[in-house]
């Protein structure tokens, strides 16, 4: 990812603020949800490091895993080979650093890494137990002892009252205690145990015996190795990057002491110690970055928010950027900020002209003492139109929705009659709730069974819940958010083809409204769940029809391998090393597969002819099979070493043997021609030629190429095997009877231009990640569908539902192997960011922020409306990022036509003419906002309820506070913008405008 211009000039003035001579060390990068912060961070990263000799340390701090997984594929570039040892503080110097300069990166958590900060287990890892075990026998012996003497006195203990013992917290035996770590260590535990100037030993012992608890001592030496890692000089952080740290504010805001000679008390002086070697000051100081979109709401650790308004927030915000700067200029600052707060307030008779007078004045002095520590780009400073297309969705209620609520509040008013308040708004948002709401507490009132009603057999749009309804049909506006028929198919379409699309992707090329993921956002979280339960059973039905006539869905998959005739399966998922360098016919307008068809055998023909190795005859005769053909081919061409690891690499085909034929490699043109064909259709040729356009190295190694045909052979072929495609793959012939699977299957491909989807989502992966291509197609695919549980009966009595095409994004459990774990969120987001399933993704707040789910979604779905305009900007702005298929939508339909090379990536192409094209000043309507191709936000309208009210005033909220999302008291903003009724040039001109490149953008648009 190249940097715009707004991005080009934060990083200017972040190295400028985190500059030992010129800034505050310490800076934060506010800009809207979507803009690209962790490419900002990565590029202050690269500036940074480019002062300092010796290696350079970054350190990354985020809110969960989810997070840090996604967001470090973005530092990838800094240094590829890099891999930090351990992804907890508290173990990052447990081993040297071969690494003698150039980047370290090192990722954590607060939860994790600054123990005790937070509630919850306090015994960590069993590698930290053991590390610290080796520690402290090496540092303090005597007290050793007396801590595996109480340890055991708590086993035994544990085992007269519940008959078995507890897992024990010490190795059996003690590991080598880590180089270099003793001294550290030793310095570190005096500080967290308040023992400097006195024996280590005595003093240990005599803390052992008022506290008597040796989890408390595991918590305190997890401190000690996080603060020895703070304060040595290989594992020291450099540059600190905080992302979205509002989430965990009080971080940056230790919590005052607390009682006297409490253990409450220990435990802060214990995180102030941690936080004060974190962000310690003075020449040896990291620089700290911040990185958050809505930083003036501050939240603790918890998830509750700092005390104090947000005006409040941002004087803390600011002193900590600030920090050691003076009580002088401190006082200023918080002066302004005052005033400014002060010129927004609206009082009685106030004047107009005077009113907006003050407020310019004092919005100019508060960006006068902002903009030296933040920067903020809004696209509201220069995109003037909504950013969505947004659409209501009528949702009429019916006599089931009726039966349904009916039931619900009798059952409650009659078992828990304390908790009839909740009927309401859970029945309005969760379909089917004696089915789905059994992890509720409400839920344990259905003791009697279901009502007559039920989801079993029901399909989507004759469920009994309006919006479920509502969901899957159209509407007098236009298509229903979700297309049913999309459900069905195992890939998207792609943004563009390279021959006109057949089969059951040619209606929706067609159609008026362009397919697309979506992102469903809902209040509880029984919703997600399901939602997305009740859409796959819609495909289960679906590929029912399709299954030899039958009406039972059945699950046994196709593609299953078949020992005593291997060949054709493997050839078909084998991406050839050699082969899968011809070229293929790419050149995008309207003609149809059969002419794509016929001018790649000309490609092909011609590129064979090329190598000595093959002749091409004019003799004839029976042709030999085609993926024969192949084999024989590759052998000829020099693949056969990759051929062979390969198929060593997968177990279950280690013995096969395929080696080439005896015969001559003569081929005919008809040969030529089925060859061409074949290789056109076959999956594993696709992904071949998909990573010769984009990752060449993976198919030149042996290894790396077997891992290539891993992929294909144990993710992509079972899942496009899978029964739930049949509807989409399985057509019938003019007999009657359907194709066979493979050969449908390849048909398919050509039809679904499957090639041109693979070429588009690694060329838009490449440019939002760091990943390889290759990785980014082992975490496209889920292995299996996920399942959720389903009440059937009584309290007791439970059935598993499918989860695949719609899927929860947390709370889904996988089954293979005779066991079941749950599916993880990143695993679920990863492949909700590829063309493949799941094409619906159902959640709550918790991928409301910081995620990406924009590659190939492009609508999203207000189940229940948020909260406020912040949480609806929120939620839309997972969608609304850089380079999403919206934006590629729109640059393929402006850089996409006359692509006629068959050896480069079509769609990197796009994006290099994109890249010469003139700048259009931020470059926002290009790579983020569009505005002819906009994603589409969905809400829906219920009689009866408040919901049409409720929208209406979020969306007057959201036009008015767009400009104001930004400003410190968004509330008090809009109030002053409202009753001054002031016109869109009037609010840009108050609101506070702290982007670096505002200069340079009025430059380029005068």
């Amino acid at each position: 990812m190249e940097l715009e211009l707004f991005q080009q000039k934060t990083v200017e003035a972040a190295v400028m603020a985190l500059s030992v001579e010129q800034g505050s060390r310490r800076f934060l990068v506010a800009d809207e949800v979507g803009l690209g912060k962790t490419v900002v961070a990565r590029e202050v990263a690269k500036a940074l490091a480019q002062a300092k000799t010796g290696p350079f340390n970054v350190v990354y701090f985020c809110p969960n895993l989810e997070i840090a997984s996604q967001n470090l594929t973005k530092f990838k570039k800094l240094d590829d080979e890099w891999e930090a040892p351990h992804d907890r503080l508290s173990l990052v110097g447990v081993r040297p650093q071969a690494k003698k300069d150039g980047f370290r990166i090192f990722s954590f958590t607060p939860d994790t890494s600054l123990p005790g900060w937070k509630g919850g287990s306090r015994t960590g890892r069993d590698f930290e137990r053991q590390t610290i075990a080796s520690l402290t026998h090496a540092v303090a012996p005597l007290f050793w002892r007396r801590l595996r003497a109480l340890e055991r006195r708590r086993r035994h203990t544990w085992f007269q009252a519940r008959g078995f013992e507890p897992r024990g917290y010490w190795p059996d035996h003690l590991p080598d205690v880590p180089p270099g770590l003793k001294r550290p260590f030793e310095a570190a535990l005096r500080s967290v145990m308040n023992l400097e100037g006195m024996p280590l030993e005595s003093g240990l012992r005599t803390w052992l015996d008022e506290v008597n608890d040796g989890a408390e001592y595991i918590l305190r030496a997890r401190s000690a190795l996080s603060l020895a890692s703070l304060r040595m000089e290989r594992t020291k952080p450099h540059l600190l990057i905080l992302d979205e740290f509002h989430r965990y504010a009080d971080l940056i805001r230790p919590p005052a002491e607390g009682k006297p000679n409490t253990l409450d008390a220990e435990r802060k002086r214990v995180l102030r110690l941690l936080t004060g070697a974190l962000f310690a000051e003075g020449e040896e100081a990291p620089a700290v970055l911040l990185l958050s979109a809505t930083p003036y709401r501050l939240m603790r650790a918890d998830g509750g928010a700092l005390p104090g308004s947000r005006y409040d927030h941002l004087v803390q915000l600011v002193e900590f950027l600030y920090s050691g700067s003076g009580e002088k200029q401190a006082s200023q600052f918080r002066r302004r900020i005052v005033t400014h707060h002060g010129s927004l307030e609206i009082g009685k008779d106030q004047d107009r002209e005077h009113s907006l007078a003050r407020a310019r004045e004092a919005k100019v002095e508060l960006e006068a003492v902002l903009r030296p520590v933040i920067a903020r780009t809004e696209r509201a400073t220069s995109i003037k139109e909504d950013l969505f297309d947004r659409r209501r969705q009528p949702a009429p209620l019916s006599s089931s929705d009726l039966e349904i609520f009916r039931h619900f509040a009798t059952t409650v008013a009659r078992k828990m009659p304390d908790l009839k308040g909740w009927v309401l708004p859970l029945w309005t948002s969760v379909p089917y709730p004696a089915e789905t709401l059994f992890d509720y507490k409400v839920g344990k009132a259905f003791d009697q069974g279901l009502p007559r009603l039920t989801s079993v057999g029901t399909a989507a749009e004759r469920a009994a819940h309006p919006q479920l309804r509502a969901l899957v049909a159209p509407s007098l506006e236009g298509p229903p958010p979700i297309a049913m028929d999309l459900l069905s198919l195992p890939w998207l379409p792609p943004t563009r083809p390279w021959w006109t699309l057949g089969g059951k992707w040619s209606a929706l090329g067609r159609s008026d409204n362009p397919p697309g993921k979506a992102l469903l956002f809902s209040r509880y979280v029984a919703t997600p769940k399901a939602v997305s339960a009740l859409l796959s059973a819609h495909v289960d039905r679906a590929s029912s029809k399709q299954q030899d006539g039958g009406s039972k869905f059945s699950a046994q998959a196709y593609l299953r391998f078949d020992a005593t005739a291997p060949g054709p399966l493997i050839a078909m998922f084998m991406p050839w090393s050699k082969l899968s360098h011809a070229p293929v016919y790419t050149d995008g307008g309207n003609r149809s597969a059969s002419y794509a068809r016929k001018a790649n055998r000309k490609l092909f023909r011609k590129w064979l002819s090329q190598h000595d190795s093959v002749v091409i005859t004019s003799r004839k005769g029976t042709p030999r099979k085609a993926w024969r053909l192949a084999i024989d081919v590759e052998f000829a061409l020099g693949g056969g070493a990759c051929w062979s690891s390969a198929l060593r690499s997968i177990r279950s085909l280690k013995a096969t043997n395929l080696s080439p034929a005896s015969h001559s490699l003569s081929l005919t043109a008809e040969e030529v021609d089925l060859l061409s064909d074949w290789l056109l259709s076959s999956p594993g040729s696709i992904v071949g030629r998909s990573l010769a356009r984009h990752q060449p190295a993976a198919l030149e190694d042996p290894k790396s190429h077997a891992r290539g045909f891993r992929f294909c052979w144990s993710k992509l072929r079972l899942y496009l095997g899978q029964r739930y495609f049949a509807g989409a793959i399985l057509r019938k012939r003019v007999s009657g009877k359907p194709d066979k699977y493979p050969d449908a299957l390849r048909s398919a491909l050509v039809d679904g231009g499957f090639e041109a989807v693979l070429d588009e989502h690694l060329a838009v992966t490449g440019l939002v990640g760091d990943a390889t291509p290759l990785d980014n197609l082992e975490h496209a695919i889920i292995a299996r569908p996920g399942q959720i549980r389903l009440r059937r009966g009584g309290t007791k009595k439970f059935a598993r539902a499918r989860v695949h095409a719609a899927m929860p994004f947390s709370g889904a459990q996988s089954r293979g192997g005779g066991k079941s774990e749950e599916i993880r969120s990143d695993g679920i987001r990863r492949a909700f960011n590829s063309p493949f399933w799941p094409h619906v993704l159902a959640t709550t707040s918790i991928g409301q922020e910081g995620l990406d789910f924009h590659v190939w979604c492009d609508r999203v779905i207000h189940w229940d409306l948020p909260r406020d305009p912040v949480d609806f900007e929120q939620r839309e702005g997972r969608v609304d990022r850089y380079g999403s298929l919206s934006v590629r939508r729109a640059l393929a339909e402006q850089f996409g036509n006359g692509i006629e090379s068959a050896a480069a990536s079509p769609f990197e192409e796009i994006f290099k003419r994109a890249r010469k094209a003139p700048r259009t000043a931020f470059g926002l309507e290009r790579w983020w906002s569009p505005l002819d191709h906009k994603p589409r936000s969905f809400t829906f309208e219920t009689p009866l309820t408040m919901a049409g009210v409720r929208f209406n005033r979020l969306r007057d909220d959201l036009m008015r506070y767009r400009l104001a999302l930004g400003q410190p008291e968004p509330g008090l903003f809009g109030q002053f913008v409202e009753h001054f009724k002031l016109s869109r040039d009037e609010v840009r001109e108050l609101a506070v405008n702290l982007s670096p490149a505002r200069d340079r953008v009025a430059d380029i648009l005068c």
